[in-house]
């Protein structure tokens, strides 16, 4: 049975009251039209886009020793892929089943527009800029991770754990989903949103919860049979590292800008100007 549409429900809600700006305990309170599903937007994400693709050619020592650690960690898994596919095969029961196929959802495409747009939804409603900041960062690493894989699934063409092939099995450039199993895209959405929403995040727990749960996310790929260990690697490697990138574009951006906010509240009321270059 299909529970899909429950659990795009449960997470929209979830959303909702986990990141409702009455409750304060993720994000400042701004009052703001800076960030909104515009034409500056569209803008933004396709020159992210670009800049995250040519990225590699701005590389210093620390992103290359980020990579070789992502390759040898990749490579090593490889090498047990098989035995580690066999291994949590063979622990699989009832309730490990029923918990890791519910949890894999959070890494769902559907699910992650889901809590998005209840992010962006609350943002808007409450004029919380930063809900709406971290709906569109996750939208824009989302998006763009997402190209990046699909692209490197069809280059590969490695066969799923669950073809009954071997984890050195590869048919490049083939089309049919049994053959998509480099790099996991679940993995990689999971790991892209939870890297924004901790980027964005004021509060050290939120950020272990996020990590957390993207994390349960690249094991249940694993416990379900639908990737290889190396793959789940990889593929949270990648939706990390472009969250990162976008929200970095992000920050640069703003400094650029001039500011002009206004608080009122009881005890202050405030008029601020500011400049950053």
């Amino acid at each position: 049975m299909n529970n899909l549409p429950k659990n795009l429900c449960v997470f929209i809600l979830l959303g909702i009251l986990f990141f409702s700006p009455s409750q304060n305990i993720l994000f400042a309170e701004t009052s703001s039209d800076e960030d909104k599903v515009n034409k500056e937007f569209l803008l933004n994400f396709g020159n992210d886009f670009v800049d995250v693709l040519v990225s590699p050619k701005d590389w210093k020592g620390k992103d290359f020793l980020n990579l070789s650690a992502v390759i040898g960690a990749g490579l090593l898994l490889y090498a047990v892929d098989q035995d580690i596919q066999q291994w949590v095969q063979d622990h699989r029961n009832s309730s490990s089943e029923d918990i890791f196929r519910a949890i894999t959802h959070l890494g769902n495409g559907y699910v992650l527009i889901g809590l998005m747009t209840a992010l962006y939804v609350s943002g808007e409603v409450s004029d919380n800029n930063s809900l709406r900041k971290t709906a569109l960062l996750s939208l824009e690493s989302w998006l763009t991770k997402g190209i990046i894989i699909r692209g490197l699934k069809s280059v590969v063409g490695r066969a799923r754990p669950w073809t009954g092939e071997s984890s050195h099995s590869f048919h490049p450039f083939s089309t049919k989903s049994r053959f998509a199993s480099f790099p996991s895209g679940h993995a990689s959405s999971a790991f892209a949103v939870a890297t924004v929403i901790a980027e964005q995040s004021k509060k050290a727990y939120i950020d272990i919860l996020a990590y957390s749960l993207a994390t349960l996310v690249a094991i249940s790929r694993i416990h379900i049979d639908k990737h290889w260990a190396s793959d789940i690697l990889v593929g949270s490697a990648i939706g990390y590292f472009v969250a990162k990138k976008i929200c970095a574009l992000d920050r640069n951006r703003n400094s650029n800008k001039v500011k002009l906010s206004f608080q009122l509240s009881r005890q202050r009321q405030a008029l601020s100007l500011t400049f950053s270059f």
